[in-house]
């Protein structure tokens, strides 16, 4: 006879719980993503194993299409070299 206590009843409320909270997370994640001018499909690397850790540094130093977009937008508006005025660090 199994004498191990039965916690199954324990997984309904965690599922609750859980599942809106990650959801709420994953769903933040994409909204970055997206404001940083990256597809939000690109969420899914985060369930990569290793890939996670390469996409992590590969958003991180890379420069984003909004920025490239910014830059762009800047040059067709002031030139060549926008003012310093703007906030960019050299």
């Amino acid at each position: 006879m199994d004498q191990r206590p039965d916690f199954s009843w324990v997984l309904i409320p965690m599922l609750l719980i859980n599942v809106p909270l990650m959801a709420a997370t994953i769903w933040a994640y994409v909204r970055i993503i997206q404001k940083a001018g990256y597809s939000g499909w690109n969420v899914l690397w985060a369930f990569v194993p290793v890939g996670n850790i390469i996409m992590l540094f590969v958003f991180a130093f890379s420069e984003w299409p909004v920025n490239v977009r910014l830059r762009e937008l800047e040059t067709q508006v002031f030139g060549q070299t926008p003012p310093p005025s703007l906030g960019r660090r050299a």
